[in-house]
């Protein structure tokens, strides 16, 4: 689950997967437990203090368009703004930000224009223009560049331009309609032109040569610009990474810290919502977990997603004899067992059925998560009760279920020697296979208690652990048979599209497994252009019942979130929305309690 998130495949983030949160409650600890959050807590606040927090490992970039996991994102977001989002996370409605108001909306969907506030800089003291704007669009839909994920969300784009030559109005085209239009356009996070593309060579092409990627190849301008914005200096070079929030990208040292800083002269200080108080907030990276609690025990970070469950509820019992605190909300996220569809060991559907019979959820969630978790069978959040198909029965442990399924999928043991083989190609092929997991410990403990029932059953699997980065270069490229993963979903409404659609497996989209199946295609893309909410949300129940019967992947349980953070700070408030349940620009610390007095 993210050093906190950085576990979490996700991505992208960005209009990833979705939830339709519009309420001012949510579930918290035990399903059985409503919350209400706590009154607004800044009246006296002031600016001041740090906020060190810990991760398992570096993020992975803070190039808001590349990036693919949810630290980048988490922390992205502190440096690069968006046109509207969520600010109030009581209700989640859009709230214009970048942008004047909500866009001018053309009849037939195919046209958002909107306005740009004046007056703002970039944390450089350059102005923000519609060429901006202009620029991060045209960096993302370049085919080239490694945004993949992030194109997905807007690939009926068409053209974005300045309207009637203002720099304050942006219009953008598409080439259908899409119900979540608006999300997807104003959720992108605006880079400076002026720093990320110091030569202009986004000048040099169209967005209409960013729709074919043969015609990019041959443009000079296009390959010259998608090898530069690839590169390591643009995910983590602070020169190149400049942005109109509240906070400052300062440095990074690998493996250790990276340091971001206040936005002293921040154009939005004084707005509603958008106040930040800590003086620096920083990443301190600890990749070991024993080290990490003790590291909060000294009182030495501020914020910390506890990973192994066994230390949320064992080690860190009495957190206010660290003067900490423990938080246990929900957040909107799914695990789940992906298997490579390209692999013909995981071709016949019956074959994943007879491995989700295999998966003792429950055993899992009270041994591994201390009965922190709830169990699912769908991507959509199950506290969505608009979009959430209810009618998809639990799949339990299942041996003998499990064995007659295979059976029928013609795995046997042909020769007696204990492991189910069948001939696949004119070959004898055993089933046999690994796992990939990132380091996470409560992961693995889970994955071995998999590979021991399918043990049971003739089936050998091993696990494999990878560092973070390297586990998600094997997921792009689909080199893994099998893996053990998790989705953080977003607070606007859902879209399967990126993670299952067909055309989402190739040029390292988010559909890892390749799963490709028609109807489901067709569902999604009908689902992507219903405008009717009510129609929208039958076709999504259908979907999910298509993905049950498919097992795209083995829907595993929405953990409970856990964090430990320091009792110093006030207006701590556990929100149900990505992309983690807390906002930390709210948090304050009152001068007497500081641990940092100033922000060097």
């Amino acid at each position: 689950m993210k050093t906190k998130l950085t576990f979490l495949l996700l991505i992208a983030l960005l209009c990833l997967l979705s939830i339709n949160c519009t309420k001012k409650q949510t579930t918290t600890g035990n399903n059985d437990t409503e919350y209400t959050l706590p009154p607004v807590d800044t009246a006296g606040a002031v600016a001041g203090d740090w906020i060190i927090q810990r991760e398992l490992a570096d993020p992975q970039s803070l190039n808001p368009v590349t990036l693919q996991d949810a630290t980048g994102r988490e922390f992205s977001l502190h440096i690069f703004e968006r046109l509207m989002w969520a600010a109030n996370r009581e209700n989640y409605d859009l709230l214009p930000w970048l942008a004047e108001g909500f866009p001018e909306e053309s009849p037939d969907h195919l046209t958002y224009t909107y306005k740009i506030k004046k007056n703002i800089n970039f944390s450089n003291g350059k102005p923000f223009t519609g060429r901006d704007v202009i620029f991060t669009f045209k960096a993302m839909m370049n085919p080239l560049t490694d945004a993949a994920q992030s194109r997905q969300a807007v690939d009926m784009l068409k053209n974005v331009e300045l309207s009637g030559g203002d720099e304050h109005t942006v219009k953008f085209t598409l080439s259908r309609p899409y119900f979540k239009a608006i999300y997807a356009l104003c959720d992108v996070q605006i880079m400076s032109k002026e720093a990320a593309d110091p030569e202009g060579l986004t000048d040099k092409y169209t967005f209409e040569e960013c729709r074919d990627i043969g015609t990019a190849q041959k443009n000079p301008a296009m390959k010259k610009f998608a090898d530069f914005f690839n590169s390591e200096e643009l995910n983590r070079d602070p020169k190149y990474l400049i942005g109109t929030g509240p906070y400052i990208f300062e440095k990074w040292e690998t493996g250790q810290w990276v340091y971001f800083r206040r936005n002293a002269n921040y154009w939005n200080s004084s707005g509603t919502y958008g106040m930040a108080y800590p003086e620096r907030m920083i990443i301190r990276v600890i990749q070991d977990q024993s080290a990490a609690v003790v590291a909060a025990k000294n009182k030495e970070i501020d914020l910390m997603y506890v990973v192994k469950p066994a230390d949320f509820v064992q080690e860190l019992k009495d957190p206010e004899r660290f003067s900490m605190k423990k938080a246990n909300p929900y957040e909107p996220v799914f695990s789940y067992l992906a298997y490579n569809n390209l692999n013909q060991i995981f071709a016949d559907v019956k074959v994943r059925r007879a491995l989700a019979y295999l998966v003792d959820r429950k055993s899992i969630i009270e041994r591994i998560h201390f009965g922190l978790a709830t169990p699912i069978q769908s991507p959509v959040y199950f506290q969505d009760k608009k979009n959430f198909n209810p009618e998809l029965p639990e799949i339990p442990y299942d041996l003998e279920k499990a064995k007659q399924l295979l059976s029928e999928a013609g795995w046997t043991d042909s020769d007696g020697n204990g492991i189910l083989d069948r001939q696949i190609g004119g070959k004898k092929v055993e089933f046999k296979f690994t796992y990939l997991s990132n380091t996470n410990v409560a992961r693995r403990q889970s994955l071995l208690i998999v590979t021991d029932a399918l043990k049971k059953v003739g089936i050998i699997s091993d696990v494999q652990d990878l560092e973070w980065s390297v586990f998600l270069e094997k997921l792009k490229k689909h080199e893994f048979d099998a893996f053990m993963g998790a989705w953080v979903l977003s607070d606007y409404p859902p879209d399967e599209y990126q993670l299952f659609h067909s055309s989402q497996s190739k040029n390292e989209g988010s559909n890892y497994t390749s799963y490709n199946n028609p109807e489901a295609d067709k569902l999604m893309e009908e689902y992507r252009s219903e405008f009717d909410e009510t129609k929208r949300a039958e076709i999504l129940k259908n979907i999910q019942k298509v993905f049950y019967d498919d097992q795209v992947y083995t829907f595993l349980w929405t953990p409970n979130a856990k964090y430990v953070y320091g009792e110093r700070f006030k207006n701590v408030r556990w929100y149900p929305t990505p992309l983690n349940s807390y906002q930390t620009t709210e948090w304050w610390v009152p001068p007497d309690q500081r641990k940092f007095q100033t922000a060097n």
